[in-house]
């Protein structure tokens, strides 16, 4: 298994970045760009800092995390679709693409973790994480909660093709409801009930309570994120082992 999700994994990356050489400077620049348009719009009104963190830095981390989660999603949806020619051969089987885009996306949300953080150091803000172990436990809960999700985005495919056309129009009305342009403690009391049913927006908040000395969260929640993860994988995986035939006919 691991010298086939190998091979796949060399191939995806092929298909995707080989023809256009831009493709991993994009990685880095759609939410850096985002970053700094927020920044500005922001310091136009006079604010120059939320929660007490420079605007940059606060959108940022909140930026990288969901970009990585809204383009895991349809990945890890479509690869089996898109790897069917593949399944005919023993080697392969229908979760081997699924892992394969799973360890890319993960691997690129590493790095443009990294460097984008960098640059901000270098820049002159203060970017090393308060907690480092927690913002490591927020990202791995990102992670197992993309998952998850996606299994169960790769399953509902086999019966209905439209499934990455939907979840399109769905992320993006999630971009406003997942705190990227705001924190709790900027939100009234009585209304935090509105968001935190989403475990985005407590994935973020952890982060931001992991990376800034002066924000502590109100609300965030790991162990509701772990619970989804949890739930969404064994779902998902049930499902997998349901439709494995399926996956190779239809």
């Amino acid at each position: 298994m691991r010298d086939t999700v190998h091979a796949l994994i060399m191939r995806e990356i092929k298909t995707r970045f080989g023809s256009s050489k831009l493709g991993y400077f994009w990685a880095l620049a759609e939410p850096a760009a985002q970053a700094s348009v927020l920044a500005i719009m922001f310091s136009l009104i006079g604010r120059s800092s939320l929660s007490g963190v420079p605007v940059a830095v606060f959108m940022l981390v909140a930026l990288i995390p969901f970009k990585f989660f809204s383009k895991l999603l349809p990945q890890l949806s479509a690869s089996v679709d898109a790897n069917k020619s593949l399944l005919s051969y023993r080697q392969v089987s229908p979760l081997d693409p699924f892992i394969a885009r799973l360890v890319i996306e993960v691997a690129t949300f590493i790095v443009v973790y990294i460097i984008l953080m960098s640059i901000l150091a270098w820049l002159g803000f203060e970017v090393w994480p308060y907690d480092l172990l927690e913002l490591i436990t927020a990202s791995t809960l990102l992670v197992l909660l993309a998952t998850g999700i996606g299994l169960l985005l790769c399953n509902a495919v086999v019966y209905w093709k439209d499934t990455t056309k939907l979840l399109g129009m769905v992320m993006t009305p999630m971009m406003f409801i997942s705190g990227i342009f705001y924190s709790a403690t900027m939100i009234p009391s009585q209304y935090w009930y509105l968001f935190t049913w989403n475990p985005l927006f407590h994935v973020i908040e952890l982060s931001r309570d992991a990376m800034f000395t002066s924000y502590v969260t109100p609300v965030g929640n790991g162990y509701y994120v772990a619970f989804l993860a949890l739930v969404f994988n064994a779902v998902g995986l049930m499902l997998y082992q349901v439709n494995k035939r399926r996956f190779i006919a239809s």
